[in-house]
């Protein structure tokens, strides 16, 4: 049985780094990043997506052999989402769909509803996609009985409106929501994000989650306001491509399998390490476990409370 799915786009991207290193026709989108960071910790994990046609077997091959459950992807009668990703910086990058890419929110009407054998799982990732799915799916989940852990991720890219996110009442309809300090500034106009994190976790009993990027994230404990800052690891960086994916996905399995917060963020942040290390989500290491244990000790070494 599945016990954690994950809920979003596919896509097949052109990577450009700034080294100049290419890479075409990488499968990727935060539903299959998200799976990956979630897999390393978790053994029945499911996808609930759509895979453009001319993709979609070559795709479900090389997802299935990572261990993740396909029975949740259809197939896009176009060619789904096809995008260049294009590194500006190591922080800096741009998702720009490409000609023949189908439309990104159009995706979300062909997703179809949940699976029935997805119906029970213990947790869900709203992975990035159109602002209208990613709410509807919020509801939705959090309407099933028994009511699971949900997690949810936003996309503030140019192809979407991000302005359905500035009311922040579905906030009442996740378990944690994951949005990076660039999207709160931008959607929010949050200058300084700690005490928005803490307003909101209070407010909302919701864990409140920044990702930082190279510093890591920031994490504000639902009702009580408790600010956690765990940093990044040291690591080798290949590619930053879908590390706040990944990151998440670690984070959701730590919350199904009733780990303390920081430790949560501690699992997000070995899933970001090992994602970064290679380029493209299904190229990510599968770890020994006694390396991926090591890892998620110095991750919470490193982790401290700030003070109120």
């Amino acid at each position: 049985m599945t016990d954690i799915a994950t809920i979003g786009w596919l896509t097949v991207d052109d990577i450009v780094l700034t080294s100049g290193l290419y890479r075409q026709g990488v499968r990727g989108g935060g539903v299959l990043y998200s799976a990956v960071g979630a897999r390393l910790w978790n053994d029945a994990v499911g996808i609930h997506s759509v895979a453009g046609r001319p993709y979609f077997d070559e795709t479900c091959q090389q997802i299935a052999a990572r261990g993740i459950d396909i029975g949740g992807i259809g197939r896009s009668e176009g060619n789904g989402l096809e995008l260049w990703l294009l590194h500006e910086s190591e922080v800096h990058k741009q998702q720009v769909p490409k000609l023949s890419s189908s439309d990104a929110v159009g995706l979300d009407g062909e997703r179809g509803p949940l699976p029935p054998s997805y119906r029970q799982a213990r947790g869900f990732h709203i992975a990035p996609q159109g602002p209208a799915s990613s709410l509807a799916n919020a509801r939705a989940l959090s309407a099933l009985a028994p009511q699971p852990v949900v997690t949810m991720d936003i996309l503030s890219d140019g192809f979407i409106d991000a302005g359905a996110y500035r009311d922040l009442a579905f906030l009442s309809c996740v378990t944690a929501f994951m949005p990076s300090e660039a999207e709160i500034h931008r959607i929010w106009g949050q200058a300084e994000i700690e005490p928005w994190l803490r307003e909101n976790a209070v407010r909302f009993g919701c864990h409140m989650v920044a990702k930082l990027g190279e510093r890591g994230s920031l994490v504000c404990e639902a009702s009580t306001g408790r600010l956690i800052h765990v940093p990044a690891l040291a690591v080798g960086v290949l590619d930053t491509t879908g590390a706040g994916d990944s990151y998440c996905g670690g984070f959701l399995a730590g919350l199904v399998a009733g780990r303390p917060l920081a430790t949560c963020a501690a699992m997000g942040t070995v899933s970001a390490s090992y994602c970064v290390e290679a380029c493209g989500a299904l190229a990510t290491a599968n770890p020994d476990p006694d390396e991926r244990a090591d890892r998620l000790r110095r991750a919470e070494a490193a982790a401290r409370v700030l003070p109120a």
